[in-house]
């Protein structure tokens, strides 16, 4: 009896865990969207990066190496995946000629926003 009370409770925590990112509608991923171009510009990624994430913001000229210019799947370190985002921006960048890019603590839902923004709109500018 005690395994089914534990399993039933198991149960319960996946349910109130409520929707993993891939069952968000399009209405919410177009409301992430634009929460995550908020953050992008509210955060000053835009300064780095640009405004359409193409490495050329007002900073980048004074940085070595470069800024990512997002349209470049090629170039990502970690990868161009939403999870290789979430964690570049938690963990920030460091190829081996220091830290190319600083860690953003921002919260989890934020990053999440802030990268389904870089993969829906920046990537998208090939």
């Amino acid at each position: 009896m005690h395994w089914i009370r534990l399993i039933a409770g198991l149960v319960l925590l996946g349910l109130s865990a409520g929707c993993s990112k891939e069952d968000q509608t399009d209405a919410d991923q177009e409301n992430s969207v634009a929460q995550g171009r908020k953050i992008f510009m509210d955060n000053g990624c835009n300064l780095c990066h640009g405004p359409e994430g193409r490495g050329d913001g007002p900073v980048a000229r004074n940085l070595s190496p470069k800024p990512r210019n997002f349209s470049d799947l090629a170039a990502y370190k970690r990868g161009p995946g939403l999870e290789q985002i979430e964690e570049t921006i938690e963990n920030g960048l460091n190829t081996g000629q220091g830290i190319t890019m600083p860690a953003f603590p921002i919260a989890l839902e934020d990053r999440h926003h802030l990268a389904l923004f870089i993969i829906r709109s920046l990537q998208a500018n090939r």
